[in-house]
């Protein structure tokens, strides 16, 4: 009976056509997230055509050459190199400059830079003001400013020593390699986890309004198990499906990029591009983290879709409640940050995990105190699980009240 469920899922046409659209922009979000990367030759040209899509792996290439201990030695030869090229220069770094030495440790000035700059700051003006001794002792300066942002972060005891714990097991020196292709990718899946979102809500609703939209409820009620075993088999088709759509999607996407762009970085710090990040993690794990939650996500939009379709036996409504869950959501909470926290835990933080990772949003209970992400990875993950019992009753349910039973 699922098997009979799952096949029926799969040869819908409309099914079929959102399956092949996903497909199409999985490929087209690969190759656009390849393009997008950039590289400078040495003889300061940039590749265009077909060409554009080596950019990331000969990138990374270039970039690894300074690969390793990102030591205090290092920072202060990449700082001055810089410095001196811009004396010599008096202005803009000709793009052969840039592609014979500054692109090598572009990263490693970025990271030197966000050190003294908790605020977006123009990178050249923050690392031509740097001395000598500042970098030398940037690791000092490093920990130092860890203290101050934990005190600024915090809003009680409890939270400071949570957010020095978690600085704590940042290891320094940090370890470096290019990690470009891993936070391009961060973007392109990002949104595409959310038309995955998106999409699976659309067919999963599709399959507890498929008897009610053909009128065949009540020959599937009046089977002998249309009210037990079809009905949980339903429910199963839909989480079913939901994962198969959601990993095939995230997993073919993945498969064409880092092929295109290679997969350079996976055990870079995060903390390289976000030092004062309260999520320790790697580049890799950080990439994980947002398909995770996009995971989460689909689970919800399922869940979520189907309830409201046994409910009110039609799918009109619930197939728009994945838009609003994921897309419009974002920009209410948006707008009434500074007015409630509540939004810091609505179902848009799932799908917006690189604006998370860069806020430390903390929520405590007692004396526990736990992150933003994995309190809105847990309290979700749960509520559709929680749905499941709901939606079976809902259907299962279905033109009983009216006869009594």
């Amino acid at each position: 009976m699922l098997k009979y469920e799952l096949k029926k899922f799969f040869a819908k046409t409309a099914n079929r056509v959102i399956l092949t659209a996903l497909i199409l922009i999985a490929v087209v979000y690969s190759l656009l997230a390849a393009e997008s990367m950039s590289y400078t030759d040495t003889d300061g040209s940039h590749l265009s055509g077909i060409g554009k899509m080596t950019a990331g792996r000969r990138l990374a290439a270039d970039k690894n050459r300074q690969k390793g201990e990102l030591t205090a030695e290092k920072i202060s030869g990449a700082v001055k190199s810089y410095q001196e090229l811009k004396q010599q220069c008096q202005g803009e770094l000709p793009d052969t400059e840039f592609g014979k030495t500054v692109q090598s440790y572009w990263d490693i000035l970025n990271f030197t830079a966000n050190v003294y700059t908790v605020e977006p700051a123009f990178l050249p003006d923050v690392i031509t003001q740097l001395t000598e001794e500042d970098t030398e002792h940037i690791y000092d300066i490093y920990a130092a400013n860890m203290d101050k942002m934990a005190e600024e972060y915090a809003e009680t005891p409890a939270q400071e020593a949570f957010i020095k714990k978690q600085y704590e097991k940042v290891n320094i020196p940090l370890d470096y390699e290019a990690y470009d292709s891993w936070e391009t990718m961060g973007m392109y899946i990002q949104t595409y986890v959310i038309i995955l979102a998106v999409a699976i809500g659309f067919m999963a609703a599709g399959i507890f309004d498929e008897e009610f939209r053909n009128h065949a409820e009540q020959v599937f009620f009046a089977a002998k198990y249309g009210r037990s075993k079809a009905a949980r088999n339903k429910i199963a088709a839909g989480i079913i499906t939901a994962s198969i759509v959601y990993w095939a999607g995230i997993g073919l996407m993945s498969f064409i990029s880092f092929g295109i762009i290679g997969a350079s970085g996976f055990h870079t710090p995060y903390q390289l591009s976000d030092p004062y990040s309260i999520y320790v993690m790697t580049q890799g794990q950080y990439y994980l983290l947002i398909v995770l939650c996009g995971y989460i996500a689909s689970l919800l939009s399922a869940s979520v879709t189907m309830l409201v379709t046994a409910k009110m036996r039609t799918a009109k409504v619930a197939v728009c409640l994945p838009f609003f869950m994921f897309c419009v959501m974002l920009f209410i909470a948006r707008s009434l940050s500074e007015v409630t926290r509540i939004v810091y835990y609505t179902t848009d933080v799932l799908t917006n995990v690189i604006q998370a990772v860069k806020v430390p949003i903390l929520f405590q209970a007692g004396d526990v105190v736990i992150p933003q992400l994995p309190l809105v990875m847990a309290l979700y993950f749960a509520v559709s699980v929680i749905l499941l019992p709901f939606i079976y009753r809902s259907y299962s349910r279905y033109g009983l009240a009216k006869s009594g039973k």
